[in-house]
């Protein structure tokens, strides 16, 4: 990804529009690769794990997963470009075309973003009812936290052998039957409080998010004017600083949600129904505790390690 990221600087010159294009080339490329990976491990993992999902279900769940990576790097890149492109007046050159193109870099950043803070079903829905009282306390957790909590969805998981649960937006609880399956009660409580959290958190990212947009337009609008003394490589810093200065704060602040959210379900069930629910969700995945699965999670060890203070 640093080799495309570095290709495409070298391009920019060349112009925000061709930069914008080499920037989705690139993810292409990207998620087109790891399909590729994923597609050689899938016997492989069908073989070991007994996965009875097609390849088909298998590569849009794993791909799910790269995307979520991406999704900050697409929004905050085209939106950095697009407001080059546009601030600078060359979009006018083109005529129609330029006024296209900046609208479409615009919507493809904003849709993008809004990926980061809104979250889809990542499995299929399966129709299977939830344990009435389960519902019942995600509602009183949801009250604690001035969230509503209008309903859980069970996931189909154990076609990928995935032990997962999710905050969706619409204040969804979302779970896999795979996880319903392997955990206990006391610990599956422990998970849906630490997604009614991340509900509860979701106004903050989405808040933050448009900050940001609008601290990045701010800053933008304010520089515009000194923009064409700069030569082509301090224009690449300053729109690499800029990206860099939007990403940060979205992505700092998921990192203390998963600490905060962590504390809220202690607060609940106490430390041992959490570290023995993320043990086994660790075993399952056949993840190693110093492992990290994305930015955003930290490690089975380090999370142990952080809940190791509430015991006392």
């Amino acid at each position: 990804m640093l080799t495309k990221v570095a290709i495409g600087a070298l391009l920019y010159p060349q112009g925000a529009l061709v930069a914008a294009l080499a920037l989705l080339m690139s993810v292409g490329l990207t998620l087109a690769e790891f399909g590729l990976i994923f597609r050689w491990l899938y016997p492989i993992e069908r073989a070991e794990r007994d996965l009875p999902a097609s390849a088909r279900e298998y590569l849009i769940a794993r791909l799910g997963m790269v995307w979520d990576a991406l999704a900050p790097i697409v929004a905050f890149g085209l939106g950095a470009l697009m407001l080059d492109y546009l601030l600078s007046g060359r979009y006018r050159v083109a005529g129609v075309w330029g006024a296209l193109s900046v609208s479409a870099m615009g919507l493809v950043a904003l849709l993008s973003g809004l990926s980061v803070a809104r979250r889809a079903t990542p499995f299929p829905v399966r129709c299977l009812p939830v344990r009435a009282h389960l519902l019942e306390e995600a509602q009183r957790l949801g009250r604690e936290l001035g969230v509503t909590v209008r309903e859980i969805v069970v996931l189909d998981g154990a076609r990928l052998r995935r032990a997962d649960a999710f905050a969706l937006s619409g204040g969804r609880i979302a779970l896999t039957d795979y996880l319903l399956a392997s955990l206990t009660e006391q610990q599956i409580l422990a998970v849906i409080a630490h997604e009614v959290a991340h509900l509860a958190q979701r106004k903050r990212l989405v808040r933050l998010w448009a900050l940001t947009l609008a601290g990045g337009v701010g800053v933008a609008v304010a520089v515009a004017p000194l923009a064409h003394q700069l030569p082509p490589w301090g224009l690449l810093v300053w729109l690499g600083l800029m990206a860099f200065g939007l990403t940060l704060p979205m992505q700092r602040l998921r990192r203390r949600h998963e600490r905060e959210a962590d504390a809220f379900a202690v607060s609940q069930y106490g430390v041992e129904a959490l570290q023995s629910a993320l043990r086994v969700i660790a075993t399952l995945h056949r993840r190693e505790p110093d492992h990290s699965s994305d930015a955003v999670h930290p490690s089975l060890a380090q999370r142990l390690q952080a809940l190791q203070k509430f015991t006392r």
